[in-house]
């Protein structure tokens, strides 16, 4: 498991750290903190059915980063690309997620750029847990409640139990698209994931256009797959 550097992710003289482009993982680099699953998970790896709760596809989630970690160095990161793709493409809501981090400048999109970010930023998530979850230290994760809100999201609280047992709260909101359940966003510690990347995007587009922030997701992908 990679150790992250002592910056967090965001904007630094101008520039975003693109490499936090996953909306969880973003949240796990500034903490430096890169969890194991919950065992109650591991049948969850595979495929998210259209019959599974919100705690399943988190707990799911959870699994596959397990087995990536547990493989370790037996793998070369385009194998743990390979092992995570289908999972992780299934379980977020990357339409939506895309649609709330560039805010007003996915309105301005044509259909032919939202496809080109969507399918830019979903590669470029996919690689940066495939390049940073690749080793294991004995990290857990513990699920410790779950609930519906008034808008049908349901939040999945969870918590990230360190080697040296500090804890830290991660709480999942997930939405029902058709019959799944999919990831949209996590607060860790109370910071919420999507703001963190609007706000990143939203500085770097200022200054760059879509194309050059889709060539950066791309850039990134490409050095997993």
């Amino acid at each position: 498991m990679k150790k992250c550097s002592g910056n967090s992710p965001g904007i630094i003289s101008g520039n975003i750290y693109l490499q936090g482009g996953c909306l969880l993982l973003c949240i796990f680099l500034s903490l430096c903190a890169f969890p194991a699953a919950a065992s109650s998970a591991n049948n969850m790896a595979g495929q998210v059915s259209s019959n599974s709760t919100a705690v399943q596809v988190v707990e799911g989630l959870h699994a596959i980063l397990l087995k990536s970690m547990k493989k370790g160095s037996s793998l070369s990161c385009r194998e743990r690309y390979k092992l995570m793709e289908p999972f992780i493409l299934k379980s977020f809501d990357f339409p939506l997620i895309s649609r709330i981090v560039l805010g007003h400048y996915w309105r301005s999109m044509d259909d032919a750029e939202r496809q080109e970010f969507l399918t830019a930023f979903s590669s470029m998530t996919v690689a940066t847990y495939a390049s940073r979850f690749d080793s294991y230290s004995g990290e857990q994760f513990k699920t410790i409640d779950s609930k519906i809100d008034d808008r049908g999201h349901y939040r999945v609280d969870t918590v990230l139990i360190k080697k040296d047992g500090d804890e830290i709260s991660l709480s999942y909101t997930c939405r029902k698209v058709d019959d799944h359940w999919k990831i949209v966003g996590v607060a860790a510690r109370g910071v919420n994931d999507l703001s963190l990347k609007r706000a990143d995007y939203s500085s770097f587009l200022k200054k760059h256009s879509i194309a050059d922030l889709i060539s950066k997701l791309r850039e990134q992908a490409r050095k997993c797959k």
